[in-house]
């Protein structure tokens, strides 16, 4: 599991302390730490503390609190899935096929995007359908249209002007 450098509060920073990223303020934005903080996460995303380093005396612009530097990993998401797409250690793409249901995890998946299933935990009927809750990890953003440099009427690329593209 890819391991992130970040900063978190004081109360934050102890090994095994769960947090989940809902927003991102705009006071963030233009903090100076921003980039070694915040802006290394993902809005929606869950992430384990798992080794607490030093404190440089760093101090939050919003809470004039203590920040921490810590190393932490995205923790899984727990969310429901079709039946036959829920099978452990399996690349599937999610089409929010699940959508309107408790546990659907379109808050943190867009459609489009490829998950991985972890573990399979459990089944669960909604409006008339068998799914299965299953914790998975979010791979990216929805792979970009297979048309090449057609346009197509889903808009413009996803992909961030700054990153190439791959051949």
């Amino acid at each position: 599991m890819k391991r992130i450098v970040t900063l978190v509060s004081k109360e934050q920073a102890e090994v095994g302390h769960r947090f989940r990223v809902v927003n991102i303020p705009d006071e963030c934005k233009t903090c100076r730490l921003f980039p070694v903080c915040l802006g290394r996460l993902t809005v929606g995303r869950s992430y384990k503390v798992v080794e607490v380093r030093p404190s440089m005396g760093q101090r939050c612009k919003i809470t004039d609190g203590e920040m921490v530097p810590v190393v932490v990993e995205e923790a899984p998401i727990v969310g429901l899935l079709p039946l036959n797409k829920a099978l452990e250690g399996v690349i599937v793409t999610f089409e929010g096929e699940c959508a309107g249901c408790e546990d659907c995890p379109t808050d943190v998946v867009r459609i489009g995007e490829k998950i991985k299933i972890v573990k399979v935990l459990g089944r669960k009927s909604c409006k008339g359908k068998d799914f299965a809750i299953v914790e998975f990890f979010a791979l990216g953003p929805p792979s970009p249209s297979k048309s090449g440099d057609v346009k197509t009427s889903r808009g413009p690329s996803r992909a961030p002007p700054s990153r190439p593209l791959s051949k």
